[in-house]
């Protein structure tokens, strides 16, 4: 029976925390969009800064070594850097919180406990949606 309830008010809370942040939902989704777009433009412009890094590596090295040399040297390094890179995030990506987010009701949960619990469910939106309701009337 305490799972039951468990899964009950973590539901419960669920559904008052997306009542109240609707109105919030509008401002983070544009400050999401304003973190895509400047995210995106900081990608290029970093990428422009590792071509011209590149390319001035390259006309440096050319006089010492030829040029056709200094285009292979130059894609070593690349490969390297992302060799590490790649190993990194193979590091960061086994070592992910997905223990802390097991907590987190899945789909199947919340599917088997609207199963279970469909009366009360419709009750509990019922009375949601008059006091709501209410409160945005006033």
């Amino acid at each position: 029976m305490g799972g039951a309830t468990e899964e009950l008010v973590k539901l419960a809370a669920r559904l008052v925390f997306q009542q109240f942040a609707t109105p919030y939902r509008a401002a983070f989704e544009r400050r999401i969009g304003m973190i895509v777009a400047c995210g995106v433009l900081a990608f290029i412009a970093g990428l422009a800064g590792v071509v011209c890094a590149v390319g001035a590596f390259w006309l440096w090295l050319a006089p010492h070594v030829g040029s056709a040399v200094a285009g292979v040297i130059c894609a070593a390094v690349l490969l390297i850097a992302a060799l590490i890179l790649g190993l990194v995030a193979m590091h960061y990506t086994r070592h992910s919180p997905s223990a802390a987010l097991a907590d987190v009701l899945k789909g199947k949960d919340i599917a088997a406990a609207v199963e279970k619990h469909l009366p009360e469910f419709l009750i509990a939106a019922a009375v949601g949606g008059l006091l709501f309701g209410l409160r945005r009337r006033k």
